[in-house]
């Protein structure tokens, strides 16, 4: 998975999911998340796994 496909998941399960709470279950920074979600950074390959493991096991 890239991280366009990972940001396009993420930014859908946002219409479910608050941020905060994506964050505090994650344990990933909600001001990385933010960045993140408006492409202005891609995430270090630990939290990557982190985001992707949340979105596709919940």
């Amino acid at each position: 998975m890239s991280n366009e496909e990972l940001r396009a998941m993420y930014k859908e399960r946002l219409k479910r999911e608050k941020q905060y709470y994506i964050a505090e279950a994650t344990g990933i920074d909600k001001s990385i998340l933010s960045r993140f979600k408006n492409n202005k950074i891609d995430l270090y390959p630990h939290l990557f796994k982190k985001l992707e493991s949340y979105l596709l096991n919940n």
